[in-house]
């Protein structure tokens, strides 16, 4: 019997994926290797086909990509003042925050 991991990280993971792939394991064995070592809900069967095709298609790549998302609006500054706002008015509501602080206004409600 092997001892399981209880804590792995994700690059962790696709390295065993890739290793398994290059020793010409299936994905659904690769899934159950990493079940039986890192407990079962490190990772989906999906996902390990997913990263079984990426390796397959030549990527060498265990780390995350770099992904280009929207940049926050969320200053420290503007924490500051929405905080100082709040304390100075414990009764303060969303509709006031937002009269006070167009930014904030911008992004609350565009994500409602």
């Amino acid at each position: 019997m092997f001892k399981a991991i209880d804590r792995s990280g994700s690059c962790e993971i696709r390295a065993v994926i890739k290793f398994l792939n290059g020793r010409n394991f299936q994905p659904c064995e690769i899934y159950g290797q990493i079940s039986e070592t890192y407990r079962e809900n490190v990772t989906s069967e999906g996902m390990v086909g997913k990263w079984v095709r990426m390796f397959n298609e030549g990527s060498e790549n265990v780390s995350e990509e770099v992904r280009s998302g929207r940049p926050s609006v969320i200053t420290a500054e503007l924490v500051s003042c929405i905080d100082e706002k709040v304390r100075s008015n414990r009764r303060f509501t969303m509709s006031d925050l937002s009269m006070n602080f167009q930014t904030f206004h911008d992004l609350y409600y565009t994500r409602l």
